[in-house]
């Protein structure tokens, strides 16, 4: 993972720079998760606003497992993407792509960058394919991700709950980045152990 990192800081358009998050980022952080609108903050997996919650992050990153990046204008916070992983099981090759935008800073291809961002990683990071998890309320995501070549492959009817109540549909975009199987060495010795084990 280290050396994946090492193409950090990196300038984008806009003069912005991207980096990973720090341990000092904290305060930043939480004032940028603030600035987005209520409505849109209700369809994120957590209370972005809760600073246990960010302290949460902050105490536990890992970079292999969780991998935040931002972007900054100077020190103010104007992106967040990260990528998610499980590298211990079946899915090891395969990353959640989450991205954030401040309201100041949209309709500039802000989004767009990072995601390719994201894409340029997966080699580096062997991730053979990523994932996005939209609810069908999120409509620009949806289209972000359409038009960067993510398709959808799954509605899972139901199944989320926003901060506010309201039950949503996740639709489930990926984008296969590599051939999964040329990531698996191990898989030339499955044939050996496949009586050994359970499910």
């Amino acid at each position: 993972m280290n050396n994946s990192l090492r193409r950090y800081p990196k300038r984008i358009a806009g003069g912005l720079k991207v980096r990973p998050l720090v341990k000092s980022d904290e305060s930043a952080l939480l004032a940028f998760f603030k600035r987005i609108p209520v409505d849109e903050r209700q369809l994120f997996k957590d209370d972005v606003t809760r600073i246990s919650v960010i302290q949460g992050w902050i105490r536990n990153l890992d970079y292999a497992n969780i991998l935040p990046l931002l972007a900054c204008d100077g020190s103010r916070i104007v992106a967040h993407v990260t990528l998610h992983r499980d590298r211990r099981g079946w899915a090891r090759h395969v990353a959640e792509i989450r991205v954030a935008l401040d309201p100041e800073y949209r309709r500039r291809g802000l989004a767009r960058t990072l995601v390719r961002e994201c894409v340029e990683l997966a080699g580096p990071l062997k991730i053979a394919i990523l994932q996005a998890e939209i609810l069908e309320a999120q409509g620009e995501a949806r289209r972000l991700f359409e038009d960067m070549g993510f398709e959808q492959v799954a509605t899972l009817t139901q199944q989320a709950i926003d901060l506010s109540g309201r039950v949503h549909d996740i639709l489930i975009y990926t984008l296969t980045t590599y051939p999964p199987e040329k990531l698996a060495p191990e898989a030339s010795l499955a044939e050996c152990d496949a009586d050994v084990g359970g499910g």
